[in-house]
């Protein structure tokens, strides 16, 4: 099907380790959705300093080839990630 976005990929119930995406354009931003449910998961941005709260539904636009980023274990729950 058409796509404007370079690809999909498509995440569950797992871990993330600290990553870059090599693959990405530097100026563009990646979108990141959080889906499932009864997860406490964390979205880790170090070269930032931050830990955001990543619960179901949460979007959040990141530049993916720039910022380093993962998720560690989210305890309970499913985790469903499109990004």
């Amino acid at each position: 099907w058409p796509s404007k976005f370079s690809g999909i990929e498509v995440i569950v119930n797992q871990e993330m380790p600290h990553h870059q995406d090599p693959e990405a354009s530097p100026s563009f931003y990646d979108l990141l959705v959080s889906l499932g449910k009864g997860h406490q998961a964390i979205l880790d941005l170090p070269d930032l300093g931050a830990e955001l709260e990543y619960s179901p539904g949460t979007m959040v636009y990141i530049c993916g080839k720039v910022l380093e980023h993962g998720v560690s274990w989210w305890g309970d729950g499913e985790r469903i990630v499109i990004a």
